[in-house]
């Protein structure tokens, strides 16, 4: 017996099943043209998630829809698409409109209230700052009590990459891969290198001075970083932080926990 639990994100679909309150490692496939052929690829040896299907969707309602239609055919059940709210496990939506916030940031905010902090992390005056590193870069604070601070939202590290070499003559001959090389110069030697590592920079300096700002004496900012992409920033970054890949699934969970 068991739920599948799912995080359709920008540029890929993430699941893990949910057993007697435990997440399985996060599994993860990239988008293609062929969405529906692929989630039978990765899927039809699963076990039929009799409890339910519980998915977080950024990924558009066409999206939605193949994954509607292949769960129904597969497995005879409909998926439930969670939906961010004004309020809702403890924390409190900061948007003027709560709608606007992304489902995928509302449950990473919900994931890391949720999370065993040490009563230190716990003050009246700490701050959690989530960082989910994937298409797009989103930066939310959550205060100990659980109300959202607001956020801020800037292209993700393959998107700066990429929209430089595509609006850029001189550059398209480039490979649009970005390079994976943990083992970076501070200062480039040739083109592709010094793109990925101004991108690299750019993410770095928004880090920076939003935390800067925000540790005052009193104040203590715990960082938490999620997304394909974080790992990318792991041998730039001078504070603790831990990093938590399937964040937004564990949200997930919390919200369906009480939902049952």
């Amino acid at each position: 017996m068991m739920m599948l639990m799912i995080d359709m994100g920008n540029s890929a679909i993430k699941w893990a099943s949910l057993r007697q309150d435990v997440l399985s490692p996060q599994q993860r496939i990239v988008y293609d043209a062929h969405l529906e052929a692929m989630l039978t690829q990765a899927w039809l040896g699963l076990e039929k998630p009799s409890q339910g299907v519980w998915v977080s969707n950024v990924a558009g309602p066409l999206k939605a829809e193949i994954l509607t239609q292949w769960v129904k055919k597969n497995w005879g059940l409909l998926p439930t698409f969670v939906e961010t709210s004004h309020s809702e496990c403890g924390v409190k939506n900061g948007y003027d409109n709560p709608k606007q916030l992304g489902i995928d940031r509302w449950l990473a905010l919900i994931g890391a209230h949720s999370l065993p902090l040490s009563d230190a992390h716990r003050l009246e005056n700490s701050l959690i700052c989530v960082v989910d590193c994937g298409t797009a870069v989103t930066l939310d604070v959550l205060a100990a009590n659980g109300q959202h601070q607001g956020g801020v939202i800037m292209p993700g590290v393959n998107t700066l990459h990429q929209s430089l070499l595509s609006h850029t003559h001189a550059l398209a001959h480039l490979d649009q891969a970005l390079p994976l090389d943990s083992d970076k110069p501070f200062l480039a030697h040739d083109t592709h290198t010094g793109i990925t590592l101004g991108s690299l920079y750019a993410i770095m300096g928004l880090l920076e001075y939003v935390i800067n700002t925000l540790e005052k004496p009193g104040n203590q900012v715990v960082l938490i970083l999620t997304g394909f992409d974080a790992p990318r920033l792991f041998s730039l970054l001078a504070i603790p932080y831990q990093y938590l890949p399937d964040l937004v699934l564990r949200g997930l969970q919390v919200v369906v926990n009480q939902s049952l």
